[in-house]
């Protein structure tokens, strides 16, 4: 009788055979967990803001791999269906924009406005002056929303013709008449500090004259989630809270007022706040997503360090009364890590 033995690699893929399988379907698992508990924990649990940190792209493209690895090990229905499972679940978090494959609306009635807005980076410090103002004044506005203005940043003969609003680091400026200024969470005490002023107010609402009626235009940078510390000193999880606090505080004022104003609206700005954090939900909620006129199957804004910008963090909404036309990001040539955002909307009547 002849024992036939088998080839060393042949026994070693047996072993690790069940190994490498268990270990799929246990990621699989995990992974569809964590997009489960980022629905439900994410703008609702501050220590969340860690993970909240997560490129949003992320969302999609690990669940893709792992269904693609379940696929390809043949591991059986039920643990396909479980990566499928997380790759839908974490796939509508990831800032895909569906709506770029169908028709652009046709002509609408109304008042036409364009407004831009752009987190400028601190303003000119670090560019041209020139340039920097020609960039802006190429855009010819109807209204801008500037987040990051410097303090004394306008020189006279910038934009003529334009009616400029200033709270801290908010700057509108808009050649449309101004009806009514109002500061959130409150207007800051008279005699406040700049710096003051530019740690309370997060939120500036110019109602403006728009065709027969006003339009309410929102100038939004809400608060970074979290500061470059220790993450295993105290100090980490302290400022994690304040941070989560100052962020609620901003988002809960703003939403507020956009629920008791009855104009129709616009808000825009640099949220700091992805497509997969919670915090963007009760506004995604109640208005409409300018992005749905976005020609990009993945709008994204913020490149911090990268070649290409890969998060999402300048949003603009609008309600029933507004159309939005056109809106798209615009690189800003070096001058701003937040690329420029121009918006073309018509304004159709009050709410």
């Amino acid at each position: 009788m002849t024992a036939t033995l088998a080839a060393p690699s042949t026994v070693i893929e047996r072993r690790n055979g069940p190994r490498r399988r268990r270990l799929v379907v246990g990621v699989s698992v995990a992974w569809l967990v964590f997009a489960a508990l980022n629905v439900l924990l994410s703008g609702r649990w501050w220590l969340w803001l860690v993970p909240d940190l997560l490129p949003p792209l992320a969302f999609a493209l690990a669940p893709a791999v792992l269904t693609a690895c379940v696929a390809g090990l043949r591991l059986g229905r039920r643990p396909l269906l479980v990566a499928l499972a997380g790759l839908v679940v974490g796939g509508a978090q990831a800032g895909f924009n569906p709506a770029a494959l169908l028709p652009s609306p046709g002509p609408v009635a109304g008042t036409p406005v364009k407004v831009v807005s752009w987190n400028t980076e601190v303003w000119d410090a670090w560019d041209d002056p020139a340039r920097f103002v020609a960039f802006l004044r190429a855009e010819d506005a109807d209204v801008y929303l500037l987040q990051e203005y410097e303090e004394h940043g306008l020189r006279p003969g910038d934009f003529p013709g334009y009616t400029a609003i200033e709270r801290g680091e908010l700057l509108t400026l808009t050649r449309l008449p101004v009806r009514q200024v109002v500061a959130l969470p409150a207007e800051p005490p008279p005699g406040s500090s700049w710096r003051q002023v530019y740690e309370q107010v997060k939120s500036l609402r110019v109602d403006v004259t728009s065709g027969g009626g006003t339009l309410s235009v929102y100038n939004v940078h809400m608060p970074i989630p979290l500061d470059l510390v220790n993450p295993l000193s105290a100090r980490f999880h302290e400022q994690l809270r304040l941070r989560a606090q100052a962020r609620d505080r901003q988002f809960t004022a703003l939403e507020h007022d956009v629920a008791g104003n009855h104009n129709p609206i616009l808000v825009a700005g640099d949220f700091n706040t992805s497509p997969a954090m919670g915090d963007i939900r009760p506004l995604a909620d109640r208005l409409n997503d300018a992005a749905s006129a976005n020609r990009s199957l993945y709008p994204a804004s913020w490149r911090s360090y990268w070649p290409a910008a890969l998060w999402r963090l300048d949003w603009a909404f609008t309600s029933d009364q507004v159309t939005v036309r056109r809106n798209e990001f615009v690189d800003p040539h070096g001058m701003s890590d937040h690329h420029l955002q121009r918006i073309e909307l018509t304004v159709r009547g009050t709410r």
